[in-house]
């Protein structure tokens, strides 16, 4: 979608976009956010998209990692406190579709990772191949600053 379109849906929603230097991703800017989320390509999730979906995705009622899930919830950047940076807002526009969300059929998601949301980001099929360090990273986008020292 255009990043008007997509302006327009976020303010129909409720949802304020603020400038960048005035948001927050759970407890962190937005650059030290991307930078994190960056690293988590590194991370082995253990997943297998043989049949392609992951079993570790959440299909179904809670609409996590369905098409209509993540198109009513902005890819779960709806639900970070009700407020967007206008610079998020511009670089997942062009990756959004109404019907899909950021969803490609048989591929996940269409986002690079420094663009998801704190949910996505976390979802997993099981730890087992991860390091203490990918596990503490995970941890720290799913609960912000509460896991700092």
């Amino acid at each position: 979608m255009e990043y008007e379109q997509v302006r327009e849906l976020l303010r129909k929603w409720g949802i304020t976009i603020v400038p960048k230097a005035a948001k927050r991703i759970r407890s962190y800017d937005v650059d030290t956010f991307r930078d994190m989320a960056k690293r988590t390509g590194q991370i082995d999730f253990d997943c297998d998209f043989s049949n392609g979906n992951c079993a570790g995705r959440a299909m179904g009622g809670n609409g996590c990692c369905t098409p209509d899930g993540c198109s009513l919830s902005l890819g779960y950047w709806r639900k970070e406190g009700g407020t967007l940076d206008e610079d998020t807002v511009r670089r997942i526009s062009p990756f959004y579709d109404p019907k899909t969300g950021f969803l490609e059929d048989g591929m996940g998601c269409r986002l690079p990772r420094e663009l998801m949301s704190p949910t996505c980001l976390v979802v997993h099929c099981s730890d087992l191949m991860m390091t203490d360090e990918d596990k503490i990273l995970l941890a720290k986008i799913r609960y912000g600053d509460r896991m700092s020292p």
